[in-house]
Parts: structure tokens; sequence; C-alpha cells
């Protein structure tokens, strides 16, 4: 009877220990190339390039802009840089403020919310939004990527 316990007892332990050491592992490496990534991104937007835009992306990505839209897959997505950055952004200014966190799920799953801003949006003259966005990393080959986000419009007085 006491061996029936043992076993499943012995294999909670041994499961709860490996999370215990996967969470300790070191993740400033990883860290860098993320924040690496978004940098990568600011400097694709403000150069209008829709193609460097979407290599920061998995080839099954999906991406909700501010407005709801859904994008599936990294084909779409830069389909539709296309299409944006040679209309309404095709001026505008987009910078990072901060990024605000990255959370590892696993040592190649991270979630990360960064604040950002945007001028220049010529149905918008004028205006300057804030916007935060979320985004789901995986680590692909040894290199992250957007598997997932969506961006969030702030309302004023929204840190």
């Amino acid at each position: 009877m006491n061996k029936i316990f043992t076993i499943p007892s012995m294999t909670l332990f041994f499961i709860l220990t490996l999370q215990s050491v996967v969470a300790q592992v070191d993740t400033a490496n990883d860290k860098d190339a993320i924040k690496q990534l978004v940098t990568n991104y600011e400097n694709a937007w403000n150069r209008h390039d829709p193609k460097g835009l979407a290599d920061n992306y998995d080839n099954n990505a999906t991406w909700v802009n501010w407005f709801g839209a859904y994008y599936i897959g990294k084909e779409d997505i830069q389909n539709h840089y296309e299409i944006v950055h040679t209309s309404y952004f095709k001026s505008s200014h987009y910078y990072t403020r901060a990024v605000e966190d990255i959370i590892f799920v696993k040592p190649d799953v991270a979630i990360s919310h960064i604040r950002t801003g945007l001028s220049g949006d010529t149905r918008f003259p004028g205006k300057t939004f804030e916007f935060r966005r979320t985004i789901i990393l995986k680590k692909k080959d040894g290199k992250w990527l957007i598997l997932a986000g969506q961006n969030a419009k702030l309302n004023d007085g929204i840190d």
C-alpha cells in the first residue's frame, strides 16, 4: 500500500523540482533579445518597412490592432503593414516608452507589455496616441518572435 503512494509522490516531487529549476534559468540574455526585438520593430516602423515589421512575427502569428482588426499569419500581417504604411501611416513616427515587463511562462515562451506612442497618423492630424501592447513571444531556432499580440489605445489619464 505504501509503494502505491510513494511512486506518485516521488513523481510529483520530481516535476515540482524540475519546474523550480526551469524557473531559475538565467533569462538575462533572453530579456535582452526580446528588448532588441522591440527596438527592431520600432526601427522598421519608422523606416516604413512592412517586411522588416513582419520579420518580428512567427509565420503563424496573430495580431489585433487598436481598432480590433484581426490578422492571421505573418503574410496577412505584412500585407496589412504594406497598406497602412503607404497610406495613413506613411509619415508616422512610432516610439517605445518602456518595456514594462517580460514574464517567462516557459523557457521558450514569454509575455510582455510594452508602452508605445504614435504620431503622424494622417487620419488624426496633430494627435499623438499612447498605447499598451501585449505580445506573446516564442523562441524558435534561437530567435524570439511574436506569436500573438494586441494593441490597446490608452485613454487620457491611464499610465
